[in-house]
Formats: C-alpha cells, sequence, structure tokens
C-alpha cells in the first residue's frame, strides 16, 4: 500500500537531534509504539470504532480511531484475493506477513488484524506516525550506517522468503531513530519460488530464525491466511535461499557474506 509522504515535526526535531551525532538506533525515540505491546493493539485493531474515513488509494481507507486509546489511526484494505494491475493481490497476504514477522521476531511490520467495516472484511493496520518513506529519507549519519545496513538485509532476506514482488520505497517508512517499518505485503505469497533480492549481505541472526521456522508452525500461525501451496512455498523459497547463501559462502567466506 503506497502511503502519503509523512514527516511531522516532532520527526523533524529527531532527525536534526540524530543527524548532530546523538545515538543514531533507539528502540525509545522510534515510531514502532507496538512493541511488547502486541495484544493490546492487535485487539484495539479488532474493536475500535471509525472515527471517520478517508481513502488514501483505492481499496484502501485511513480510519481515525477514538482518542485516548494506544493507537491514532488505522488503515484498512479491503482488496478480496485476485489480480489487480497485472499482480495476485489479496489483503490475506498482508496478515500473513505480520504473524510471519512476528514469528521471527523481526517488529518490522506494524501490527495487522482481520477485520469488517460497513459488512466487508478487510485487514486492518496500524497507521504508523511520524515516518517518511525511505525515497525521501537521507542517508543516515555514520553511526547509524551498520544497523540501517542490517535493516536492508533483513528485508530483502524477508521479501525473499515471502516472495514479495511489490516492494518499492514507498513502502519502506523510516522514522528518527532509523528504524524501517516495513508495510503493503498484498502482492507476497504467491506459489512460486523466485528470490526477489540479491542475498548478500546476510544477518545472521534472521537467518538462523528463518532456518528454524517448521512446517507446522506455519500452518498454524498462517493457515488462516494462505492455502497449502502457498505455505510450502515459503519453505521452498527457504531450501533456495540456502542454497544461494551456502554458495556465496563457498565463494567468498563467511566473513564476506554474514554481518557481524
Amino acid at each position: 500500500m503506497s502511503r502519503p509522504r509523512r514527516l511531522g515535526a516532532f520527526a523533524v526535531c529527531l532527525l536534526a537531534i540524530v543527524s548532530q551525532g546523538h545515538p543514531a538506533y533507539s528502540q525509545a525515540l522510534g515510531a514502532k509504539t507496538w512493541v511488547g505491546r502486541y495484544q493490546e493493539i492487535e485487539e484495539y485493531l479488532k474493536t475500535a470504532g471509525c472515527v471517520s474515513m478517508q481513502t488514501f488509494e483505492i481499496g484502501a481507507m485511513r480510519c481515525v480511531l477514538p482518542s485516548g486509546g494506544p493507537i491514532a489511526r488505522m488503515a484498512w484494505r479491503l482488496i478480496p484475493p485476485g489480480v489487480y494491475r497485472g499482480f495476485w493481490t489479496s489483503f490475506k497476504a498482508d496478515l500473513a506477513a505480520y504473524e510471519l514477522d512476528k514469528l521471527l521476531k523481526m517488529d518490522m511490520v506494524p501490527p495487522t488484524v482481520e477485520r469488517q467495516l460497513d459488512g466487508n472484511v478487510g485487514s486492518a493496520q496500524q497507521w504508523v506516525e511520524n515516518v517518511r518513506d525511505l525515497k525521501t529519507t537521507p542517508m543516515p549519519p555514520e553511526s547509524a550506517r551498520a544497523e540501517w545496513e542490517r535493516q536492508q538485509a533483513r528485508m530483502m532476506m524477508f521479501d525473499n522468503l515471502i516472495g514479495n514482488r511489490g516492494r518499492d520505497s514507498a513502502n519502506v517508512l523510516v522514522d528518527a531513530a532509523w528504524n524501517f517499518i516495513l508495510i503493503d505485503h498484498a502482492r507476497a505469497f504467491r506459489p512460486d519460488t523466485e528470490l526477489r533480492h540479491r542475498l548478500s549481505p546476510v544477518d545472521p541472526d534472521l537467518w538462523e530464525k528463518i532456518q528454524g521456522l517448521t512446517r507446522a508452525q506455519l500452518d498454524a500461525r498462517l493457515g488462516s491466511w494462505l492455502d497449502e501451496k502457498e505455505i510450502a512455498a515459503i519453505i521452498n523459497r527457504r531450501e533456495r535461499m540456502k542454497a544461494e547463501i551456502d554458495r556465496l559462502v563457498a565463494e567468498r567466506g563467511a566473513a564476506a557474506v554474514f554481518l557481524r
């Protein structure tokens, strides 16, 4: 989902602070307010009333939620499974992406739940405040570069695992603490096994978690949103990732492939 370019005054101030050499990566200063509060925000997304609603793209609405809650707004997407603009697209893929993000403990995809509004079923996702998209984000200061590169690697590994055909700079959001926040996975989780990105460098922590995924885990967490072929494709893409990583390590050595 392509969101408008957003940068609030709060984020401007923090970006200026970071650029002056203060700590470059701080979860406390970031926009990822859902970390450690997953269930609370998920329940609010499922039940909170919509005070007002505005269309921001075809099939997607921005809903203002009652004041005083854990989040201020949500994005509601009601695109049923089907071909749109030449791509198979489904709101169910957004739900699967969030559940897989939680399994991998990435904390890069905002809370996303199934939600019915006005008799229609779609996905409701936390609208992340005080962010801008990757295209309009300047390069971080030197002190933040290592974490920036690690997040880029994690994003590409995740997109390879889920077969994401829709990643662009508009659906990578960046907050004032240089956190990557990933949205719009509606074109992911198709049955093909093609890898979308090059596999170097590799984040070893995330790769260990990816290798530890079992079919039983995926069936339990993603079975409500994906069919058997789509879940099997996750495992098959992982095996292709492993073959490519093994090849790169044999050619270049582990130190040149894995981030420290």
